[in-house]
């Protein structure tokens, strides 16, 4: 019962507060898709087949790991403006009885619900992407381009890992 009431009153803020969600539900879709698509170009064996696709991949993942702290820098910071914006809404459900714990339970349905958006999200975008991105990095290092659109399994495990992991924290 309470399960339903507080993923109702979660999802309600967010749909309310709007204007207060959507920047962290961009950024949040940004940078999966950026992770994404770094970590599935990395993996990728069309890459390893060329010349220097070993120096490819190990600069690919090297970017994957300074988007992946930037992530966690510009998530942390947006989650920290997002919960300064509702400090008073949150004191309203404090002053209207409603517990710590009540308070928590509404907390983690939105922190799931923004979870599944923006990883969903990006990852949708990315998988979108991937073709146009392995194509511009094809053409600029003057390689014959691939037939094909290859998208890796592991990529989308470890995105959904690392970044259900930091919405968690």
């Amino acid at each position: 019962m309470r399960g339903t009431i507080y993923s109702r009153l979660a999802w309600t803020n967010i749909r309310k507060n709007r204007k207060t969600y959507l920047p962290y539900m961009v950024s949040a879709i940004g940078m999966v898709m950026m992770f994404f698509l770094t970590i599935n170009l990395s993996m990728d064996p069309q890459v390893a087949t060329f010349e220097e696709g070993n120096w490819m991949q190990l600069i690919l993942r090297l970017g994957a790991i300074v988007i992946g702290l930037f992530s966690v820098i510009f998530l942390f910071y947006t989650n920290s403006f997002l919960m300064k914006r509702r400090q008073k809404e949150l004191g309203l459900y404090s002053v209207l009885g409603m517990s710590k714990t009540n308070i928590a339970g509404i907390m983690v349905f939105e922190a799931l619900y923004i979870a599944l958006i923006g990883i969903g999200g990006g990852l949708a975008v990315g998988i979108l992407l991937t073709k146009l991105v392995s194509l511009a990095l094809f053409r600029l290092m003057r390689l014959p381009v691939p037939f094909g659109f290859s998208v890796q399994p592991i990529a989308i495990i470890i995105v959904v890992l690392f970044f259900a992991g930091l919405i968690l924290l």
